[in-house]
């Protein structure tokens, strides 16, 4: 039986973003979940910095890059939501061995899915999620 996915956080959290070409921190990921099934799968909705009137926003131009293709380039993810955190260190406490690699799932004109490597700054605020590259 497939595990469900659990809800951190449904509403809108600001993300650092690094990709190869770009730098940003004017996206926000919604619908954020965790799965702990098979592996620990982090899932996160960018989709909606697209759906706004003004176009010509930073949110809605970085969001545009990344669709358009920056996406595959991604390189890393900053988490500073203390709920998400909670929510994510509270799951990883019900399995009997954390992985040392997570699925990033992030919706956004589609799904695109990452291995990446989450690493906790040392005061606990802010979580990075390093995607892992392909070839290893």
């Amino acid at each position: 039986m497939a595990m469900v996915w659990r809800s951190l956080r449904i509403g809108g959290s600001l993300l650092y973003v690094e990709c190869s070409s770009m730098y940003t921190n004017n996206l926000y990921g919604y619908d954020s979940r965790v799965r702990v099934d098979s592996k620990f799968e982090v899932f996160l909705n960018l989709g909606r910095n697209l759906r706004t009137r003004n176009t010509s926003t930073n949110q809605y131009l970085d969001a545009r890059s990344l669709a358009d293709g920056d996406i595959e380039r991604l390189k890393m993810i900053q988490i500073s939501d203390a709920q998400i955190i909670d929510g994510l260190s509270a799951a990883l406490k019900r399995i009997a061995a954390p992985p040392d690699e997570w699925a990033l799932i992030i919706e956004l004109r589609g799904q695109h899915s990452f291995r990446v490597r989450p690493q906790l700054d040392s005061s606990g605020t802010s979580l990075f999620l390093r995607v892992i590259d392909p070839r290893d």
